[in-house]
């Protein structure tokens, strides 16, 4: 903490540059707002830093670096008040849980991969995807049972996890080698 705040004064330093002493107190009470409403976005209460950069906008309109800062923050605020659209086809759940494995967020993909099975229970692809998922995060029962199930329904899916980096954590498992190796 510390170490931030050596920083900011280091970097309050750098635009005092021909400014008079009252802006620059008014430089750093923006900064100090700034931070405090920054605070508040990490600990995931966006609406009061949105309300607080909303009134350091209109409070220091004329200071454009800060300025640009706040627009930016309100706009991280927004995006995340905004209503979350949830996925209602099984096509947008197969998409989205694939989003979220890339995204390295494998256990919500388990979850959403999931509910995509129940909506299409004989679907390959989405077999693949959850042996994937599953993999990722290290379950080799679950992962060889959803990739048995994708190369009965898809031979070509043993292929593809062969050379997908997905299933490196669990290869080395004794079923999923098995599935692996066979021909």
């Amino acid at each position: 903490m510390a170490q931030k705040k050596a920083r900011s004064k280091a970097g309050v330093k750098g635009k005092r540059a021909g400014r008079g002493a009252g802006e620059i107190e008014r430089y750093e009470k923006a900064l100090e707002g700034l931070e405090k409403s920054i605070r508040a976005l990490y600990k995931g209460e966006y609406d009061k830093a949105k309300e607080q950069l909303e009134k350091l906008k209109e409070t220091y309109a004329d200071e454009g670096e800060i300025l640009d800062r706040i627009q930016t923050y309100i706009l991280v605020c927004e995006r995340k008040l905004a209503p979350q659209k949830r996925p209602k086809t099984t096509e947008e759940m197969v998409t989205y849980g694939v989003m979220l494995h890339n995204d390295g967020d494998s256990r919500e993909a388990i979850k959403m991969l999931g509910k995509a099975l129940e909506a299409d229970p004989s679907n390959a692809h989405i077999e693949y995807c959850l042996a994937a998922a599953h993999a990722k995060i290290g379950d080799g029962a679950a992962t060889a049972k959803h990739l048995r199930q994708a190369i009965q329904a898809d031979p070509l899916s043993r292929m593809q996890a062969r050379a997908d980096d997905d299933f490196a954590p669990v290869r080395h498992t004794t079923e999923v080698s098995a599935l692996l190796s066979e021909s």
